[in-house]
């Protein structure tokens, strides 16, 4: 069976991005700085930026920088097809 979305389940398997994607999700179109998030999590802002690339790089948030800050924000189609592709597995239909 084809996981095409495993980076998207590995992303979010680990507790720190897990509850960093929930921020980003409360804070919808809007976003968070780094910072931001780091303080909500409780966490050193350079350990978030590692954080952060992962989710990038599962296409889970989208950056968009602003002179020496970068907005964070939840990427919906992502998100959705992660969410998508998981109900299809446990329905015994065929992950896409």
């Amino acid at each position: 069976m084809s996981r095409p979305n495993l980076p998207i389940f590995t992303a979010l398997g680990q507790q720190t991005r897990w509850r960093a994607f929930e921020v980003l999700l409360e804070h919808g179109e809007q976003g968070l700085l780094q910072r931001e998030i780091a303080a909500a999590l409780g966490i050193e802002k350079n350990l978030m930026s590692v954080h952060l690339r992962i989710l990038k790089e599962a296409d889970l948030v989208s950056a968009e920088k602003n002179g020496r800050e970068v907005t964070y924000r939840v990427t919906p189609a992502a998100a959705r097809e992660a969410a998508e592709t998981l109900l299809r597995t446990i329905d015994g239909g065929k992950a896409a």
